[in-house]
């Protein structure tokens, strides 16, 4: 078992929320903070460990898919599979459904994907952007019982 944020060991009939919000979330710097570097390295750590290759959501994902990335259809044998956290939601305590099965061309294609969409909805600001407060209009068209 895999400890959440909050330290406590996750099995099935415990629902974990860590702080882990999106994956979206920790690139959303150019200069990531401190806690970004935090949840990435908890993100990597999780990804590698023996709790997320065994677990039973991740297992179940791979069994639905057939032991195929569901957009390619390339085998096991073919390419190498991954699953894709369609969810962060409940990151350390996923469930089947909060998982896909591609393969890794698939999966770099599929995040980036993402990240685009993410970044298209973002504004475009100059480097040096200073917010400047909007000048008072010109004229008051109010009447003067109106300004009293």
């Amino acid at each position: 078992m895999f400890p959440d944020a909050a330290g406590q060991l996750c099995n099935a009939a415990y629902c974990c929320r860590p702080s882990l919000a999106d994956a979206a979330h920790l690139a959303s710097s150019p200069v990531p903070s401190a806690s970004a570097r935090r949840e990435s390295n908890y993100y990597g750590s999780y990804i590698s460990s023996a709790a997320w290759q065994t677990s039973p959501a991740r297992l179940a994902e791979l069994r639905a898919a057939g032991h195929r990335c569901r957009l390619c259809f390339a085998s096991d044998e073919e390419a190498r599979l991954e699953v894709h956290h369609r969810t962060y939601r409940n990151f350390g305590c996923e469930l089947a459904e909060d998982l896909t099965t591609l393969c890794h061309d698939c999966h770099l294609d599929v995040t980036c994907m993402e990240r685009a969409r993410k970044y298209a909805r973002s504004p475009v600001l100059p480097p040096n952007y200073v917010p400047v407060a909007p000048s008072p209009p010109l004229f008051d068209y109010r009447t003067a019982l109106e300004i009293a």
